[in-house]
């Protein structure tokens, strides 16, 4: 008696070397497309800065043709010249970096001492009140911006560096983000510190800030560029050409040819510190933000 086999479907049982295969060129393919998509979307962000800094090196009637010239054939400092001899960007520079030097680091210390007292002491009305500080991040900026003028107003100190940098040290956003870094490190330390006998403030300063740098290089990197890029309300409180912050001092750019170029050129300043600022804090920035609030 003869038994019948039944019958095996070869293509459910491919052979292992062909479905090895196949999944590597789909992850293949899926990696390709990936980095495509990513490598497309960086050239539209860039394009824009590259166009600015070569435009700004050109100047007549080669600065205002479309398509711009990449690569200008005949690059110059005019224009940078021009901004230097009949503008006080120097002094516009100077002011913003003192205004967001001094502003970040301010902010910085007030948001790691809030931001400590909220994650590890224990007093009446903590959690209304932090909650009342995050409530403040739902309030636009120019709801305040005329009572903060007149109160400058009142007390002298419209056109002041104190103007332009009091009125933001303190940082709703930054307090949260230190309180979020805080409550997910280990208190293993601060105990330890405290049974050798440290003051709150010892383990303040030696212990829990040099667990903060993420959250701090996070915190300076975004205080430093509100600072340095904001424009309305320096251009409320200003006054006087000696005051102004350089994204004001460019609005109100005149030079002799009163050219798209010599307004680039000064945006290709600005830019510079923001740059740099960025690169620098680059590998503690993406670690704050990855690893704030993760216990």
């Amino acid at each position: 008696m003869s038994t019948r086999e039944p019958a095996v479907d070869k293509a459910t049982f491919a052979p292992p070397a062909q479905s090895a295969i196949a999944t590597i060129g789909g992850k293949i393919a899926w990696v390709t497309a990936s980095y495509l998509v990513l490598l497309a979307i960086a050239v539209l962000m860039v394009a824009p800065f590259i166009a600015m800094i070569s435009v700004s090196f050109q100047t007549g009637s080669r600065a205002a043709t479309f398509p711009i010239d990449w690569i200008p054939d005949a690059p110059t400092l005019k224009n940078y010249r021009n901004l230097l001899e009949h503008s006080d960007i120097l002094r516009w520079f100077a002011n913003s970096l003192v205004v967001a030097v001094v502003g970040t680091s301010i902010s910085i210390a007030t948001a790691t001492t809030a931001g400590y007292a909220f994650a590890r002491m224990q007093f009446p009305g903590r959690s209304v009140l932090f909650w009342a500080f995050l409530a403040m991040l739902m309030i636009p900026g120019e709801v305040t911006l005329i009572p903060q003028y007149m109160l400058l107003a009142k007390i002298g100190w419209v056109n002041t560096y104190q103007a332009l940098i009091l009125p933001g040290v303190t940082s709703a956003f930054g307090i949260f983000l230190v309180r979020q870094y805080l409550q997910g490190l280990p208190k293993d330390y601060e105990e330890a510190a405290r049974m050798d006998g440290a003051s709150e403030f010892q383990i303040f300063l030696h212990v829990v800030l040099p667990m903060l740098t993420p959250a701090i290089a996070t915190l300076g990197t975004l205080q430093f560029l509100n600072y340095w890029n904001d424009f309305l309300y320096p251009l409320i409180v200003t006054s006087t050409s000696g005051m102004r912050t350089l994204p004001v001092g460019l609005a109100t750019l005149q030079t002799p040819t009163g050219g798209l170029p010599e307004l680039l050129a000064g945006a290709t300043v600005a830019i510079v510190p923001t740059v740099a600022v960025f690169l620098f804090f680059q590998k503690y920035f993406v670690r704050g933000i990855a690893t704030t609030g993760l216990k």
